[in-house]
């Protein structure tokens, strides 16, 4: 979502002065990302929602066409399929499978973002953006 001025109003009211969105449309579709029993793919899924909601990212990264393709490790192709899912899918829940199998297999040697195997949201998501 870009920030825009004036996005917020004040609340009505004592404590209820907080600030609420005039407008709860986002220009990125919103989804949710499924983590099934025995994923524990919170972490890039998180990852992911931020690079998503990321209007910046988002777009640039939309626009790359070309890339060293790395077959089923490929995390940019991957990155690219759930991207065109978030914008024309009409699930609401969506697999971050492909994205999660491209991981481990590019970090295998690692040892890191193991299928199965929890892991840290901050280091997938900057693994995802030093890989691009």
């Amino acid at each position: 979502m870009s920030w825009k001025r004036n996005y917020f109003s004040v609340g009505q009211g004592g404590v209820q002065g907080m600030f609420t969105p005039r407008n709860t449309t986002s220009i990125a579709p919103s989804k949710g990302l499924s983590n099934e029993p025995g994923q524990n793919s919170c972490f890039l899924n998180s990852a992911l929602q931020v690079l998503w909601h990321l209007d910046i990212f988002r777009r640039s990264f939309r626009q790359l066409t070309t890339h060293k393709c790395m077959g089923d490790s490929c995390i940019f192709c991957a990155l690219k399929g759930i991207f065109n899912q978030f914008q024309c899918s009409n699930d609401k829940v969506l697999p971050s499978d492909a994205l999660r199998s491209a991981l481990a297999k590019t970090f295998q040697d690692e040892q890191r973002f193991q299928l199965g195997i929890m892991d840290d949201a901050a280091e997938c998501f900057v693994s995802i953006k030093v890989v691009e």
